[in-house]
């Protein structure tokens, strides 16, 4: 067994849009305490973690060493497990400008749940299974068994938000691990062609200008899914200037599957700040961060 070796990085929303500087850490795990769900799971952070702060760590998966950056809420209540969030960035993007373009760190600090951000090899996802290059379903399981095994995280609670080829990912390991996740989040994203063994929710985000993925093809994706978690056919359907919501549900398993779209949004994370030169600009009529947890904090495995 590895020794835990921590060491945190406090984060800003001025600090910087590209890669971290520091050097990621291996890290090992923390004995168990407690238990939710009947899964036993440690009762507090590692030594070195501190609340309300990122650390960039990596881990061994496959004899190659995968990073990603973790940020612990900022309030934890002792003894109870809290959810967790993974961010999958998109294809040429990476872990460090995630966090500090989606703000998911100040959401997470106010209500209480982990975020992890992973990095992809070649800053991109490997959705359609390329035997290639590297398995990114066995990177973010065995991420998922590492976090849950070393803090105190809800196993019941996890979800996988994604941009784009993130995206992609996320419905990937929304088919992979549906016995493991409890919601996913494809933000102007289409499914790479699975499907789940059980119901899994998901909340898609989507604009209707985007030319790089087009709502089109987020369209079957989610028309699919819906077929999978045996949704009805018809919506209930909200307006609110460019942005309409439409939510499918009851649907199997107590899950449900729900649409934002954005009527002008091109191929962007809505909400996100700052632009990035060369990228479309982010719509600024819908925070795709706050919908998508109030999605999530709905949704929770047996």
């Amino acid at each position: 067994m590895l020794v835990a070796i921590l060491g945190s990085i406090a984060v800003a929303c001025s600090g910087s849009a590209g890669r971290s500087s520091a050097k990621p850490r291996t890290t090992g795990n923390t004995g168990p305490s407690t238990t939710a769900a009947g899964a036993t799971v440690p009762s507090a952070l590692p030594e070195g973690a501190a609340p309300g702060t990122t650390v960039a760590l990596g881990l061994p998966v496959d004899g190659v060493t995968r990073t990603y950056r973790l940020h612990a809420p900022a309030a934890l209540d002792p003894g109870r497990p809290a959810p967790l969030v993974v961010v999958l960035h998109g294809a040429n993007g990476n872990a460090a400008r995630v966090e500090l373009r989606y703000h998911w760190n100040p959401v997470a600090d106010r209500d209480g749940f982990f975020v992890v951000y992973p990095q992809g090899s070649l800053d991109q996802w490997n959705a359609g299974l390329d035997s290639r290059v590297d398995d990114d379903v066995s990177y973010l399981t065995a991420l998922l068994d590492h976090l849950e095994n070393t803090f105190p995280i809800d196993r019941t609670r996890v979800y996988v938000a994604g941009m784009s080829n993130g995206a992609a990912m996320a419905y990937r390991i929304g088919c992979a691990l549906s016995d493991r996740v409890a919601a996913i989040a494809p933000v102007e994203g289409s499914s790479p062609g699975c499907e789940p063994s059980q119901p899994v929710s998901m909340v898609v985000v989507h604009g209707l200008a985007d030319q790089t993925v087009t709502f089109a093809g987020a369209q079957r994706s989610l028309t699919a899914w819906r077929g999978y978690d045996g949704c009805p056919a018809d919506a209930q359907v909200q307006q609110d200037g460019p942005v309409t919501h439409s939510a499918w549900a009851p649907c199997a398993a107590g899950t449900a599957v729900e649409l934002y779209t954005v009527d002008g949004g091109g191929h962007e994370w809505p909400g996100s700040s700052p632009p990035l030169p060369g990228h479309d600009p982010p719509s600024p009529d819908l925070d795709a961060t706050q919908v998508i947890w109030d999605f999530f904090r709905l949704q929770a495995r047996p």
